[in-house]
């Protein structure tokens, strides 16, 4: 099954096939739905509303309710696409208002899905758009009685594409008086005696922004960063809470994709905290990050990182599994989330790699293991909103090849935004890697952190600025290198191996330099040490996980390098919980059953040796 109508791809164009009618034709005909349910698929992503019009979309809207009904009878879930533009040759001319509701640019056009100027993209702070989408959703829920509502194209575009109609003017203001409302606040921000002078500043057309700005330094500019992923979270947030007064068992999906290392917030106005509560699944769908070991730099490329933030929001996530390396990254990093009896994503775009003994394993283990498990992770990666959101790439490139060193030297670790930093205790560490803009009060939460005994990690230019881009006389978070029971370790540079761009790409994901020097730094300043240590080598990661409705822990290796087996490594991890180990077993897809592992306990610690393993291996000890 496609997500794609039959029409859409006709007006696209390119490559497809001169027969495509006719297998659009037997991709909907009940006997092979019959086969795909026989064969245990057990979920598919099918079209709904493309955004050519409901009238224009009806007759396939039909078809896919008849193969819904088919699915639910053959115990298949049903997923409908739900597409976020509007096509202006057909959809203008059922509803002419739609062309007011178009996003405008600085110059007054129409914005445009990239090269194809016939997708126009409405305006996140138009109401009348939603109240359109309203009555196609209740279809979907009501009447195709979806199990999912996938949305797509939930994304802005990067300068000078920004939207700027009279509707988001307003509302930009509307929201400046509320975080300034009184006048000294707006003459202290941006120098202005009110906010009704403020408009968002023009490019100049001569400089293509994306070559020309590195930082962001203008007060206005800032505020528009915040503004736009504020107005797109919103907007998202509405349409999520219509299907859940719908129906609050159907999953919402989100096509927003996931963290990657170049600034999202600047050029599509994409902040995943600010989806939390409101996605019950994530899409990452970009080119170029599938898990691999890079050919070219020896880069270890993963979405690591989208999982991690997709966990954090309570997220699962949709991935593509046809290769076996994506499908061990997915299952061992995924939080799947129970949405009307079943995980958000456990099948996903993978369902035609259904049939590989990895994911055969995956579903035969799946509700036993990979649901109400909660991450074990001694170390919090602060990535602050002001020290992403204005920095181009200055923040991005070390912060990511610091992540990298915990990936790969298997440091068990979250992910931190501002949203959440009242969860610092929470972490034996906190690093804050080049992260130029702290607050006031985040100085001193950080600062009080110490003194109860955690340990902060400081790289480069941390603590340069505030929360505004204004320079602090002295490092705030450096008056000495002690404070109270805790420590402060400052490690001045993380030395990239490769010159990175201005946009950093999963190749430059190479391991600086110093990347032992950095490994040691934290671990050596850890007074409790890492609840796991293992001699599995770099190219080998880890995910930690507890289980408290069994009092299970769970540990998931994979092995980036396709050439050569993992002989066999001794593990050490320190007990997450008090009483006694029964078992250790190593479940893979590589053997028929399941492994006793031997094992010792002793002062809180459990030692063992994982087999040897291919691909994927899951730790599993259960306690008496």
């Amino acid at each position: 099954m496609t997500h794609e109508p039959l029409y859409f791809i006709r007006r696209r164009g390119g490559d497809h096939f001169v027969d495509e009618a006719e297998i659009y034709e037997q991709m909907y005909e009940p006997e092979n739905i019959r086969r795909m349910a026989a064969a245990g698929v057990r979920y598919a992503l099918i079209h709904f509303y493309k955004g050519f019009g409901l009238q224009y979309e009806s007759d396939q809207i039909e078809k896919t309710r008849r193969a819904a009904e088919l699915m639910h009878k053959l115990g298949m879930k049903v997923g409908l696409y739900f597409a976020g533009t509007m096509f202006i040759e057909t959809m203008y001319r059922e509803v002419p208002d739609a062309k007011i509701w178009e996003q405008r640019d600085q110059y007054d056009r129409w914005v445009s899905y990239g090269s194809q100027t016939y997708r126009h993209y409405a305006c996140p702070n138009e109401p009348a758009y939603r109240e359109y989408l309203k009555p196609i959703l209740k279809i979907g829920v009501e009447e195709v009685k979806a199990d999912e509502i996938a949305f797509d194209n939930l994304m802005l575009q990067a300068e000078p594409k920004s939207c700027r109609c009279w509707r988001c003017q307003r509302a930009f203001r509307d929201m400046l008086r509320r975080r300034y409302p009184a006048k000294d606040l707006v003459m202290r921000r941006f120098g202005l005696p009110d906010v009704e002078s403020i408009w968002v500043n023009e490019w100049d057309p001569t400089q293509a922004p994306a070559d020309a700005v590195r930082v962001l330094d203008d007060p206005v500019l800032q505020e528009w960063v915040w503004f736009r992923c504020e107005s797109l979270a919103n907007h998202a947030r509405a349409l999520s809470e219509y299907v859940k007064s719908l129906n609050p068992n159907v999953a919402v999906l989100m096509n927003i994709k996931g963290l990657f290392s170049f600034n999202r917030y600047w050029t599509n106005a994409v902040y995943h905290p600010l989806f939390a509560g409101h996605v019950d699944e994530m899409s990452f769908d970009t080119g170029g990050y599938g898990a691999r070991i890079d050919a070219e730099t020896g880069a270890l490329v993963s979405q690591i990182r989208s999982y991690k933030v997709a966990r954090l929001i309570g997220a699962s996530c949709q991935a593509d599994l046809s290769d076996d390396l994506e499908a061990a990254v997915h299952i061992a990093f995924n939080h799947a989330v129970a949405v009307k009896g079943y995980p958000g994503a456990p099948y996903a775009a993978g369902a035609a790699n259904s049939f590989t003994p990895i994911l055969e394993f995956f579903r035969n283990y799946n509700d036993r293991y990979y649901t109400g498990t909660q991450s074990v992770a001694d170390v919090a990666v602060l990535l602050a909103w002001p020290s992403m959101a204005y920095s181009i790439n200055a923040t991005w490139a070390p912060s990511t090849l610091l992540e990298q060193v915990l990936i790969q030297y298997k440091i068990p670790f979250d992910l931190l935004f501002n949203e959440q930093f009242d969860r610092i205790g929470n972490y034996r560490a906190v690093i804050l890697s080049d992260q130029e803009c702290i607050a006031q009060a985040q100085v001193g939460a950080l600062l009080s952190y110490v003194h109860n005994g955690g340990t902060l990690i400081l790289t480069g230019s941390t603590a340069t600025y505030n929360q505004w881009r204004e320079r602090w006389r002295k490092n705030p978070l450096l008056p000495a290198r002690r404070e109270g029971k805790g420590r402060i370790v400052y490690i001045p540079r993380i030395v990239p191996v490769i010159r990175v761009g201005r946009v950093m790409s999963p190749p430059e994901w190479v391991l600086p330099k110093n990347h032992h020097e950095i490994y040691t730094a934290i671990v050596s300043n850890l007074p409790q040490g890492l609840s796991i240590t293992t001699a599995a080598p770099l190219t080998t990661v880890l995910e930690l996980l507890k289980r408290p409705e069994t009092q299970e822990t769970i540990v998931h290796f994979v092995n980036f390098d396709r050439k050569n087996p993992l002989a066999p490594f001794p593990v050490t991890l320190q007990k997450q919980y008090a009483s006694q180990v029964k078992s250790v077993t190593c479940f893979s897809p590589e053997a028929d059953d399941p492994q006793p592992v031997g094992f010792q306990e002793s002062s809180g610690q459990v030692r063992f040796i994982v087999p040897r393993t291919q691909l994927y291996a899951m730790i599993v000890l259960t306690h008496a």
